[in-house]
């Protein structure tokens, strides 16, 4: 099975059981797919991107219908370049999504240079559930860490699933840094909800 293919098996995977019918079946399968949504996009980025450069248009087809059903979108204070519009003219025509809210999640791409960090601020709010999660579609070894306003680690993670969350106490603005550990550049992904 080829890297693409199983990255969309696992997306699928993951968004049947959003789509699940409500109730006890639904949060036994609930129980049983531990990726929140954040996490479901940032892997759906890097999947979009692998899916891109195997010229595989079903695969990031898949990948963009995740995108699209969580109403994701880049953050505002972010300059690069969005993917998602070129990945949607090559990809076969979709239709428009019935799903998802206009404040979604957010996201980001990223370059980590060898052995340097790549970070920036994002404010969230006292007592609103906070969520990052982080993608790349190479296996370059990043790790996730989130700072507070007075330099205090509040998160850090090198697992393979590369995702924080918490409920901040005070309304500020957080250091997120995206750290490459491997010789090569690693592009990745962030989703910030």
């Amino acid at each position: 099975m080829s890297p693409v293919s199983r990255k969309c098996a696992v997306l699928a995977a993951s968004t049947a059981v959003i789509l699940a019918v409500p109730g006890a079946a639904a949060q036994e399968q609930a129980s049983a797919a531990p990726l929140a949504l954040g996490e479901r996009v940032a892997l759906a980025l890097a999947t979009a991107q692998t899916a891109q450069s195997h010229a595989d248009r079903e695969g990031l087809a898949q990948a963009l219908g995740v995108i699209e059903r969580s109403g994701a979108r880049p953050l505002s204070d972010w300059n690069g370049e969005d993917p998602v519009p070129a990945w949607r003219t090559l990809a076969a025509p979709m239709p428009s999504p019935l799903r998802g809210s206009a404040l979604g999640p957010g996201y980001r791409a990223g370059k980590a240079q060898p052995g340097r960090s790549d970070s920036f601020e994002q404010v969230f709010l006292s007592g609103k559930k906070a969520s990052i999660a982080l993608s790349t579609p190479s296996d370059t070894p990043l790790t996730l860490q989130v700072l507070d306003a007075e330099r205090r680690a509040v998160c850090s993670t090198a697992d393979a699933r590369r995702a924080c969350r918490w409920v901040p106490v005070f309304t500020q603005r957080y250091v997120i840094e995206v750290r490459n550990g491997g010789n090569r550049v690693a592009e990745y992904f962030l989703v910030v909800e």
